[in-house]
């Protein structure tokens, strides 16, 4: 990792006050030829050197960037960590050509003053939704002072502060952590296990979670008997900025770093946390993670400990974390549009179901603040007149549910034109938006390895009493191939308005750049998807346009979902092993075309 220009600062006086330091003062000299630092950035694609396509280094390979969210303070940011005076432009994807390799960021978001592009907000390493012809590019100002020469020898200073902190030479302030291991000692007290680090004030002072002011030469901090171990690591990182995380230290190196308000190194173990939630099926560890983040104020673990379940949902409910999931974290995944369920009636049922395991922890008006979360009008018109006599939440809840099956019928029997005309229509209303739905007509699945074409059988699976579809009781009807075209049908809306409409899709499966030419299309890369419709797209007076915003799942072998894709321009593609957004160790994928009507 980086070495911040503050640490540069501060060394220099260290080496004022501290002596001797022969390793330090000899190396300072000396120039060697190193791969480059992890985060690195250079311009390529453009016979001009102060412009050209971003790359960025990473786990030894160059990478692209995606020129999703690209604007001005981000080239600012690149321009500057190149040691331009500033920048002209930031270029749009494809100005300076199409990369190769990894697409390392997307969704870069630089406020104009940070160090380094890795400094600024992405989406994470190497999660993206794009391709090569995206890549982002710069225009920096030209040209600096003709007797400028930049030296850097960054990875040796990185070396001799490691160096430093292990010799303890000169050091002036103590972290003293210490626990307890529960048992009693004779005098009666708690028996406890320390360490002791000493450190240098001046390098500390980047972090104020140290807090170490000039009045005081030592800290005490209580921490737990699995992560004390891990505080001279830590302290060893402010040093050099380099440190191991593995899977089994990853928490305590989460908790250490969000204490000491060490942020970019909490966002990388918290990463980490990402690639351990597919491997626990009883769904205790994401609930755990969840509720651990949110302790910790981590966002982006958190985000990714929801997306998780919110896709994984279905199994989520049949797990042994079910009746432990906390109603904060069930109303945050009822929130959720990419919600992947067979559809909103498995969503209502499987509330119903929780509430009866959970009945006596939770009150009547959390009950209604999750029920108020369920999409009526995506309730098909047959399930709703049943309600009533099925559902357990009916009695408890008259006046919302009546409320709710109101709306639900409404959606189902008026035109949409004269639902936004209702003086009690929202136009950010989500009840009128649909979630990820796979229970057919709504989606077909596609089993690469057997190349298999399936859709989920009706009715297999009555858990909650209301016919939900459950996905490994997905029959899958013997092809050859999908280079051969599949035709599907589906309704041209959720709406019974819609039943007798029907709008026909094509669906392909490209492996080889030969199935795209054949065809006479490009594939940008591959695997590609396409999901084409082929009869006109709707559109009414009194109901309004609908557009189709498609979706494609990727289930590893039927275990989990860990990625999903936007089809644009009516194709999705699949991204390489290393970049899709949970792990799938065997690489056996099941692709799930998914079609999701929205109203305009």
């Amino acid at each position: 990792m980086l070495i911040h220009g503050t640490l540069l600062s501060a060394f220099g006086m260290l080496l004022l006050h501290v002596s001797p330091l022969r390793s330090v003062n000899s190396s300072l000299y000396k120039s060697k030829i190193r791969s480059p630092e992890e985060g690195a950035i250079r311009l390529a694609g453009s016979k001009t050197r102060s412009q050209g396509r971003v790359e960025v280094y990473l786990h030894g390979e160059w990478g692209t960037v995606c020129h999703n969210a690209w604007d001005l303070p981000d080239a600012q940011v690149v321009c500057r960590q190149l040691h331009f005076k500033g920048a002209v432009s930031a270029a749009a994807g494809g100005t300076f050509g199409e990369g190769t390799g990894q697409i390392w960021l997307d969704q870069t978001k630089c406020v104009g003053t940070e160090n380094s592009l890795s400094n600024c907000s992405y989406n994470g390493w190497g999660l993206m939704d794009c391709s090569h012809k995206d890549d982002a590019g710069v225009i920096c100002v030209a040209g600096t002072s003709a007797t400028e020469t930049f030296v850097d020898h960054i990875l040796e200073l990185s070396e001799d502060l490691g160096q430093l902190f292990d010799s303890e030479e000169g050091c002036d302030f103590l972290i003293h952590g210490y626990t307890y291991t529960g048992e009693n000692r004779d005098d009666g007290l708690w028996e406890m296990v320390d360490t002791t680090v000493c450190a240098h004030r001046m390098i500390l002072s980047r972090f104020p979670g140290f807090n170490a002011p000039t009045d005081v030469d030592q800290i005490s901090i209580h921490l737990t008997q699995t992560c004390l171990p891990h505080l001279p690591s830590l302290i060893r990182y402010v040093y050099t900025r380099k440190l191991e995380v593995s899977r089994t230290t990853a928490e305590c190196i989460h908790q250490l770093a969000s204490r000491f308000g060490m942020r970019r190194l909490m966002e990388d173990a918290g990463r980490l946390f990402t690639k351990l939630l597919p491997e626990d099926r009883s769904f205790l560890t994401q609930v755990s993670f969840y509720e651990y983040s949110v302790g910790a104020g981590d966002r982006v673990l958190q985000e990714n400990c929801l997306q998780y379940m919110a896709w994984n949902f279905q199994k989520l409910s049949t797990s042994k974390a079910w009746s432990s999931v906390p109603a904060e974290l069930l109303q945050a995944l009822l929130s959720r549009s990419d919600l992947v369920v067979p559809g909103e009636t498995f969503v209502l049922a499987a509330l119903e179901d929780w509430v009866s395991r959970v009945n006596r922890t939770t009150s009547e008006e959390q009950q209604a603040a999750l029920l108020a979360r369920v999409r009526f009008p995506m309730i098909p018109s047959k399930e709703l007149i049943k309600l009533r006599y099925t559902s357990a939440l009916y009695s408890a809840h008259p006046t919302l549910y009546q409320e709710k099956v109101l709306k639900g019928f409404q959606a189902h029997s008026l035109p949409f034109g004269t639902l936004k005309n209702s003086s009690n229509f929202q136009a950010d209303d989500r009840d009128y938006q649909p979630r990820i739905y796979t229970a057919p007509p709504w989606s077909v699945a596609y089993d690469q390895s057997v190349g298999t074409i399936g859709r989920p059988i009706d009715n297999p699976y009555d858990r909650f009493g209301r016919g939900s579809h459950r996905g490994k009781n997905t029959q899958y009807y013997k092809k050859p191939s999908l280079r051969t075209t599949e035709h599907h049908s589906t309704p041209v809306h959720t709406s019974a308005l819609f039943n007798d409409r029907k709008v026909d899709w094509q669906l392909n499966l490209f492996n080889e750049q030969s199935d795209c030419s054949s065809r006479g299309l490009l594939c940008d890369s591959l695997p590609a998807a396409r999901m084409r419709m082929s009869t006109p797209k709707y559109q009414d007076q009194d109901q309004g346009s609908i557009r189709y915003s498609n979706r494609l799942l990727l289930s590893c072998r039927g275990r989990f979902i860990f990625h999903i894709v936007d089809f644009k321009d009516d194709f999705a593609y699949v991204p390489a092993g290393a970049n899709v957004t949970y792990p799938c160790p065997n690489e056996g994928y099941i692709y799930h075309f998914v079609v999701r009507p929205e109203y305009i």
